[in-house]
């Protein structure tokens, strides 16, 4: 079978780690290259050795050999070349989270389902050798009923660049950029329960401190940063479980507390490696799972898309877990926004 010809749209950081992991996926090859500005488009299709290269998506999509987009834009801006895509006929690896808002979410969703093609939302969280661990061994239920759990992702100073700090290219900050993951991760573990409410607060402590940026953190513009580096949420869900997910991309401590999942026959510490507390023959013990190999994640990532593409079997993300993570991202932002607890808009009627 022929590779499965891909049109990368958006040439910044995260698309140079998705062309890094097509050189070990001999299923994919990437035949045009997209960013709005010139000079990066032409370097990367040099780099790469990428026959063409764009300013324009939509020039891309007039190429009759594109089969399928990758979209690397900045968040804000992931919406309008995937509806273009879909209406085109080529189906859509989506870098997280899919958008910025849940609307253009819906709308992707809906249109990929009329046309019947693959939107992929590369959450790439989940090839985590450890997160793929810790489903596996949920799955007979050591830990008895889940009913509490606590995702963390913390970063001590880790504010990227201005594309991910201004409003009109990223819609939100830490929040959006790296909760995505806890909240993908949390759903996935406790088997995408029903969301119901959020209670949440963020804020932009430390972003527009010109303090903050230190020699041995990330370096940015604080007079370009417009959005939040810090949120808090707790979640209630269907069936009695609860959590609370916590993000920073800049804090003065080394962490925010360790994630874990509590259920009625034992804990899990989401620790590397993860370990299990649990009672056995009238004592509390606890148990390390065994360490395992990482691997590429945004290969795997690629791999999976290929394969949902040529099969049309759905995606290892279907669109409808991403849509459920997207609403409990503007869930966290309108409880902040409103300062008091929320529903979380879901089921979304697609």
């Amino acid at each position: 079978m022929e590779p499965l010809r891909v049109a990368l749209i958006g040439a910044g950081g995260i698309a140079q780690a998705h062309l890094e992991a097509y050189q070990k996926v001999p299923e994919a090859t990437v035949v045009a290259v997209v960013d709005i500005v010139e000079e990066r488009a032409r370097r990367t299709a040099e780099r790469w050795n990428i026959p063409k290269w764009f300013t324009d998506y939509r020039q891309a999509l007039k190429e009759n050999e594109v089969e399928a987009v990758d979209i690397c834009t900045p968040h804000n801006v992931h919406a309008p070349p995937a509806l273009e895509a879909l209406k085109s006929g080529r189906s859509v690896l989506v870098e997280k989270p899919m958008t910025a808002r849940l609307a253009d979410a819906v709308q992707m969703v809906r249109l990929a389902r009329q046309k019947n093609l693959t939107l992929f939302c590369g959450i790439a969280s989940r090839w985590s050798p450890y997160v793929q661990q810790v489903k596996a061994f949920l799955q007979e239920k050591p830990l008895g009923d889940l009913y509490y759990a606590e995702m963390v992702v913390h970063r001590r100073r880790g504010i990227p660049g201005p594309t991910f700090t201004r409003k009109d290219t990223a819609g939100g900050g830490a929040v959006l950029d790296i909760g995505v993951y806890a909240v993908d991760t949390l759903l996935f573990y406790l088997g995408f329960p029903k969301p119901l409410t959020c209670t949440a607060t963020i804020g932009g402590y430390l972003g527009t401190n010109p303090e903050a940026v230190v020699k041995n953190g990330w370096f940015w513009n604080t007079e370009q940063f417009e959005v939040e580096d810090f949120g808090v949420a707790f979640l209630q869900f269907e069936g009695g479980i609860s959590a609370t997910v916590k993000i920073t991309w800049a804090a003065h401590i080394d962490s925010m507390g360790q994630s874990f999942l509590l259920g009625t026959k034992g804990g899990l510490c989401l620790s590397h490696p993860p370990v299990w507390y649990h009672d056995y023959g009238g004592y509390m013990v606890q148990t390390t799972l065994p360490p395992i190999e990482s691997h590429d994640t945004f290969a795997e990532e690629i791999r999976h898309f290929v394969r949902a593409v040529r099969t049309g079997e759905p995606p290892p993300v279907q669109p409808e877990e991403a849509l459920m993570v997207q609403s409990i991202l503007e869930a966290i932002y309108q409880s902040a926004q409103k300062r008091r607890q929320v529903v979380v808009k879901w089921p979304i009627p697609i």
